[in-house]
């Protein structure tokens, strides 16, 4: 525990605050007090500590009897001992008592100074300087608190002969909703996303169109047109011969023959999650093959990317 004695006896609140802004930069204190007794003790105990650094790195010298002397890596200190002969022992009536122990106390020679007296504070209406006091807060509280519109308690109704209350509001007794200005109305949330829907939709159909009009040929193409003229010729696709057509169709008819030997090739007890998922594998790919089969079959041209 530290005791901290005010020494300085030349501080004035009044006007701190104006002081501060017109200097407008850090101030240094100008009262500078200098006590020669704590620099001299200050000058003793540098020194001090200087001389006792220098002996500890001072190494141990031995003088022999013929006269050489030797240099230890022993370190030895001419001031310091071993302690006392013989250890002082307390008494035994001072063992287990109270308040016996080394008590430590700060010698205090400081007396304060007698400083002129403060000057009188101005009062408020007297158009001096503006002081920085601290307003009374506890009568601007009570004038605040004075003024204040107290808040009305919510509107509530009682349903017992008891006399239990619930708030009115929310309650579905009293017509809240059906004031609202949007009440019956379609959310914006809504409308706008049906416009995004209508817009997409307008993007997918001018998209369907445009595929249309580079797969099938323009507007009225019929099988019959075909079969006279020829299919319509696409930039940058051709029309599938009928060779490549038997040969994928070939290919095919052989893929679905190999399916359908292994899904009927499988145990009739499914126990487990791996055959379940085999099977579920084999009849999606069974599904896929017959209808691209179908698709070949009963199209009669079949455009293909040259690219």
């Amino acid at each position: 525990m530290s005791l901290v004695y005010i020494t300085h006896h030349d501080e004035n609140i009044v006007g701190c605050e104006h002081d501060f802004e017109k200097a407008q930069g850090p101030r240094e204190s100008i009262f500078v007090y200098k006590n020669p007794v704590v620099e001299r003790a200050a000058k003793y105990a540098r020194k001090l500590r200087e001389r006792l650094n220098e002996e500890d790195k001072k190494l141990s010298v031995i003088l022999q009897a013929d006269g050489t002397r030797v240099l230890t890596e022993a370190k030895k200190s001419a001031h310091r001992t071993m302690g006392c002969a013989h250890t002082p022992i307390d008494p035994p009536c001072a063992y287990l008592r109270k308040s016996q122990g080394i008590k430590w106390r700060r010698e205090n020679t400081h007396k304060c100074p007698k400083m002129p007296p403060m000057p009188p504070l101005p009062t408020p209406g007297s158009g001096g300087k503006k002081t920085t006091m601290v307003p009374n807060f506890i009568k601007r509280n009570r004038m605040c608190a004075g003024k204040t519109i107290p808040c009305p308690p919510p509107p509530r109704y009682v349903d017992t002969p008891v006399g239990a209350r619930h708030d009115l509001l929310n309650s579905g007794l009293v017509p809240q909703f059906i004031c609202r200005k949007d009440f019956g109305k379609v959310p914006i949330y809504l409308k706008k996303t049906k416009r995004m829907l209508a817009d997409m939709n307008a993007v997918c159909a001018k998209e369907q169109a445009r595929l249309l009009e580079l797969c099938r040929g323009i507007k009225g193409f019929t099988r019959a047109s075909v079969q006279s003229s020829g299919p319509p010729q696409v930039p940058g696709m051709r029309v599938m011969e009928q060779a490549e057509r038997n040969e994928i169709l070939e290919g095919l008819r052989l893929s679905l023959t190999e399916m359908t030997k292994q899904y009927q090739s499988m145990s009739l007890l499914i126990d487990s999650i791996a055959k379940r998922q085999r099977k579920s594998k084999l009849e999606s790919d069974l599904r896929q093959v017959e209808q691209d089969i179908l698709l070949i079959d009963t199209t009669p041209i079949i455009y293909v990317s040259e690219y």
